[in-house]
């Protein structure tokens, strides 16, 4: 079926899964806490994957979708995302832009441009890119597209640069059940070195439940049922990073899928995020 531009769903839920995990292990060898958007990093990739052929096309699409063909994917993505619920109470914003340099020494195929234009909806650019206008242009389409929440993505651009093939994706959901201010207290965290620290709960009752022998969790439904938000705790005695390397696509997906109805009282302290990253050293691990 890839080989005619098809992908079954159960092939993309797995092999996205996958490269999901894969690429969050990847992200925290570093760093204490990541936040990693894999839609976002795949669909960034799949665009430049698309400028590829011959051995650097074949690990594009080894690590993008296990081995599935590029032409296969763009099928699939361009459905895929084009069938994601946008509500007012669940809003997901997902937009794509190539930004390319206006020279005379540099020339870049119709093809490509075409090609993601039609199936990732990219907006084309053409640009000097030796300007503070560009730098100003790229960084307002960012905040943009990502309803204010970024509002920055580049404050340079080097000598060398001739593209930038960029990805926002923004989500703002409403909680089917919304936390009130009785459900806000103060209590004691354990960090994982050990270290208690004094911060403040968001307590609820929730409705579904994840286990296996390493783990327990619970799905969270944002308003109206199209998205949710799942968390993970590892069992006492488990070590968090352990556990993480033991995750697998498959597994992963099926604790998902295994949910169990019943009442969970949930408890997660307060966090706000403000998250960087350079990718290039973890997809160069990764095969790319």
């Amino acid at each position: 079926e890839a080989a005619e531009g098809k992908i079954s769903d159960d092939a993309f839920l797995t092999s996205t899964a996958s490269f999901s995990l894969r690429l969050f292990k990847e992200g925290i060898k570093d760093n204490k806490n990541s936040l990693i958007s894999p839609t976002s990093v795949l669909l960034a990739l799949s665009m430049t994957a698309n400028g590829a052929e011959g051995t650097t096309l074949e690990e594009f699409q080894k690590l993008l979708g296990d081995g599935i063909s590029i032409e296969a994917l763009n099928n699939y993505l361009y459905s895929y995302i084009g069938k994601l619920p946008y509500t007012e109470k669940e809003k997901l914003n997902i937009a794509n832009s190539i930004w390319f340099k206006d020279s005379d020494s540099f020339k870049v195929q119709e093809d490509f441009l075409k090609t993601n234009a039609t199936y990732y909806n990219a907006s084309i650019y053409k640009s000097g890119f030796d300007s503070e206008e560009t730098i100003k242009d790229i960084n307002g389409w960012v905040e943009k597209e990502t309803h204010g929440m970024i509002d920055k993505i580049i404050n340079k651009i080097d000598s060398d640069s001739v593209m930038f093939l960029i990805n926002a994706l923004a989500f703002e959901g409403e909680w089917q059940r919304i936390y009130e201010k009785a459900d806000i207290v103060t209590g004691e965290f354990s960090n994982i070195d050990g270290t208690k620290a004094a911060v403040e709960f968001m307590n609820s009752a929730e409705g579904s439940y994840l286990e296996d022998q390493k783990v327990t969790g619970f799905l969270k439904p944002y308003s109206e049922g199209n998205y949710s938000f799942a968390a993970l705790l590892p069992k006492e005695g488990v070590d968090i990073n352990e556990y993480i390397n033991s995750l697998s696509g498959e597994g992963f997906l099926s604790l998902i899928n295994n949910s169990a109805a019943g009442s969970v009282r949930a408890s997660i302290p307060k966090f706000s995020y403000d998250y960087e990253l350079s990718l290039k050293k973890p997809l160069q691990n990764l095969g790319l």
